[in-house]
């Protein structure tokens, strides 16, 4: 019966990333979890109930990884559905591992409410550590749930999660128990997040930004809309090797790299050559197209862009960035991300207290191999990074869909899919000079 309800659980997980109305089963997700550990009999049980639902959670949310091995096979590679079963079991046993040795301890008088919480918040947080990125945060699924959003821009992240992780499982553990008075926590946590106000709106940075999306990189919007003083072009953008070193360039010069000459400051991906190695990087140029400054992506893919078990893909290995992800344009302070660094909390936050005012995630999309589900789980990121920074944030795509994201997790623009132009989007006034008029 442990087994079945750990199954379940994962199902139930998985299942919250791929649709938006499907999200709510996240909790349902956790809540069985809850029930299967009070249902276990010893730790191995409890162990293997939470290592199946993990598994199960990955494979489902994240199936769209075997099209993404298959972007990076090499024919010294395994199979990408070996490929992609080895990346859903290494995330998925590693986010358990404080569970399982919370599991191990002598705690089977304390039921799972005083240690789930607490183990789950570790093991979200040491898959990061390890990985980088992770994108089956069990918040990452709630994009869409105004209540989350809320909480998350409110009163953080982590009591965001402590406190719904909480709620779940109190429900789980009242109908293993048929305890009425357990459900009170979870009714309390209901009460509290629908009570939350709405986030102030501070889209001030949205004003004159253009993000730019492409259907392919031979597709490039030939001008910009009116009043454009900024572009977000996407990963991967500037073509061939460019030499040189990551920061600030000395000497700008032009770099006669594009399709298409914009006149307006622009921040843009590009491989860098540098004594050390070869960065992924996002670059600024000024309206005249002379480089100034370029910062080397610090989450690198596994496979596709670093080593990992010894598998590697068909590029060469990149070096990962210790800078700051910041870059100056036109008169603001972009956090420039790099495609699945936006699942990366600690670079977005580490953005934030650099000063950064807009969040812009570069991507390149091709690797996604035209998921819908990926594509929704790339905004969500965003949206996610957007509400916990309290800033605005653009994602530009190359093969993919581009957005632009409000301060408050609202999604105020989405690209089509297999278009290329430059979405632009005037912020709505805040919302507390819309509540005086």
């Amino acid at each position: 019966m442990s087994l079945l309800l750990a199954l379940g659980s994962g199902i139930a997980l998985g299942v919250a990333f791929l649709w938006t109305w499907a999200q709510p089963l996240a909790w349902v997700g956790i809540a069985l979890l809850g029930w299967a550990l009070h249902r276990a009999n010893g730790w191995r049980q409890a162990a293997a109930a939470l290592l199946l639902a993990a598994l199960v959670r990955q494979g489902v949310a994240l199936h769209w990884w075997v099209g993404t091995a298959g972007f990076y096979t090499a024919p010294w590679l395994p199979p990408p559905f070996i490929v992609a079963f080895l990346g859903w079991t290494a995330t998925g046993a590693l986010s358990q591992v404080p569970l399982v040795a919370l599991a191990a301890l002598p705690v089977k008088r304390v039921p799972p409410r005083y240690w789930l919480p607490v183990g789950w918040v570790l093991g979200e947080a040491g898959l990061e550590a390890w990985s980088g990125f992770s994108m089956t945060h069990v918040l990452h699924s709630q994009w869409m749930q105004p209540p989350i959003l809320r909480a998350v821009g409110f009163v953080g992240w982590v009591p965001t999660l402590v406190l719904c992780l909480l709620a779940a499982v109190c429900v789980g553990e009242a109908v293993a128990l048929r305890s009425r008075r357990l459900l009170l926590p979870a009714m309390g946590v209901m009460v509290a997040l629908a009570a939350l106000p709405p986030l102030p709106v501070a889209d001030d940075a949205l004003q004159g930004t253009g993000v730019v999306h492409m259907a392919s990189s031979v597709r490039v919007p030939e001008s910009v809309p009116e009043a454009t003083e900024r572009l977000i072009w996407p990963e991967s953008t500037v073509r061939g090797l460019q030499r040189g070193t990551e920061g600030r360039v000395s000497r700008p010069e032009v770099i006669e790299a594009f399709d298409a000459r914009l006149p307006v400051p622009a921040i843009a991906g590009l491989t860098l050559r540098t004594p050390e190695g070869f960065f992924n990087a996002a670059a600024a140029f000024d309206g005249d197209g002379r480089l100034q400054e370029t910062r080397g992506k610090s989450i690198l893919v596994p496979i596709g862009e670093r080593s990992i078990f010894g598998l590697q893909g068909r590029g060469e290995p990149l070096v990962a960035s210790q800078a700051r992800p910041l870059l100056s344009l036109a008169g603001r302070k972009v956090i420039p991300l790099i495609c699945y660094e936006a699942f990366s909390r600690a670079t977005a936050l580490r953005g934030r207290e650099a000063g950064g005012e807009l969040l812009a995630v570069l991507a390149s999309d091709l690797p996604l191999a035209g998921s819908r589900f990926a594509m929704d789980q790339a905004i969500g990121g965003v949206v996610m990074r957007a509400v916990e920074l309290r800033m605005p944030a653009v994602r530009a795509s190359l093969g993919g869909v581009a957005a632009v994201v409000s301060s408050d997790g609202r999604v105020l623009a989405r690209s089509a899919p297999g278009a290329s132009s430059i979405l632009t989007v005037s912020p709505p006034p805040r919302r507390v000079e819309a509540t005086q008029e």
